[in-house]
């Protein structure tokens, strides 16, 4: 991504470019106190944006009109603010929302749809390999949030740095290997020594990714050795409507080698899974290439009969670590 350009020389390029009040495409990188920043490619900028009052009114179908990863069209104003850092901004209203291809959420029974984040390409689940443990059941149910979503995943294992060549061989390598074995990509990184980080900018370039995972796995060191140099922007106080304009949890940051990168320490599965709204088993690849195979159509693949999943089980072809996790998160949904 080319550095930001000075006021004078936003002004200078737009005596060449898009009028004042054109209509322009981007994508909704944070949001906060009505606000949005958007940042669009073609004008080199942000501009930090307020909805236009069609999008105020109407019934919705979301409980936000407009979240980050949008694409939106924006109409910039001739108005500037200043944010908390005492940059002058340029400022405009949102007029129109894209369609969305994804969307990472939640649906709420009787109520609105809770989207966090919208037009994702892939969600990236972070574990680290020690400090905390490897935990094989909290990588599973970070899976079912993206299945659950119809969202591809990856694995990443950060901290690679810290396991011995010989865990890496007889502990991780086959853990490696059952989850590549279910399409998954996987990842060792360590964000203390780089290594690995090539091949995760490969991964994540020109895609919209997420990043989830939890406490202490190392999630905000490997987005910075990914993109080193990230800002957020708190606190702004803008011209075009009253109040502050504060990001939340979930901010889109551009990356140089294309595509954006979501910080999202506020994501849990707990928060974003309603459980009643989960086909649980739908969620296990390897469970839901065999539950036609089942004698009952409503088949739990617990204690029924003729069970397909659970004969592949006995027969090593599905791992039953893999079954344990679904086994547990099957009562979490009964409760």
């Amino acid at each position: 991504m080319a550095p930001k350009k000075t006021r004078a020389q936003k002004a200078e390029s737009r005596a060449g470019a898009a009028p004042a009040d054109a209509v322009l495409t981007g994508t909704v990188i944070r949001s906060g106190g009505g606000f949005y920043d958007v940042d669009v490619p073609d004008e080199e900028e942000i501009i930090v944006c307020a909805l236009a009052g069609v999008l105020k009114k109407g019934r919705r179908t979301h409980a936000q009109p407009v979240v980050v990863g949008d694409r939106v069209l924006v109409r910039r104003t001739l108005s500037e603010g200043e944010n908390a850092q005492g940059d002058r901004v340029q400022e405009g209203y949102i007029e129109a929302v894209l369609p969305r291809h994804s969307a990472l959420g939640r649906s709420r029974y009787g109520k609105t749809t809770q989207i966090t984040l919208a037009n994702l390409d892939l969600v990236v689940v972070v574990l680290a390999l020690h400090e905390p443990e490897f935990n094989a059941h909290r990588l599973d149910r970070f899976l079912v949030l993206a299945e659950a979503s119809e969202l591809p995943a990856a694995i990443v294992l950060n901290k690679s740095d810290l396991a011995t060549k010989t865990e890496m061989k007889k502990r991780f390598a086959p853990i490696i290997k059952r989850y590549e074995a279910l399409g998954y990509p996987v990842l060792p990184v360590s964000a203390e020594t780089d290594a690995g980080i090539p091949q995760l900018r490969e991964l994540l370039k020109d895609k919209i990714s997420a990043v989830v995972g939890s406490s202490g796995v190392g999630k905000s060191s490997l987005i910075n050795a990914v993109q080193p140099g990230l800002r957020l922007w708190v606190g702004d106080v803008m011209e075009i409507g009253k109040g502050r304009h504060t990001t939340t949890d979930v901010t889109l940051h551009p990356l140089d080698f294309g595509g954006y990168i979501a910080d999202t320490p506020g994501v849990k599965t707990v928060t974003l899974i309603e459980p009643e709204a989960v086909q649980l088993p739908m969620c296990f690849p390897e469970m839901r290439a065999r539950s036609s195979l089942c004698k009952f159509n409503n088949c739990s693949h617990r204690h029924e009969p003729g069970c397909a999943v659970k004969a592949a089980v006995e027969a090593g072809e599905i791992a039953p670590e893999r079954y344990a996790s679904y086994l547990k998160m099957a009562e979490d949904v009964k409760k």
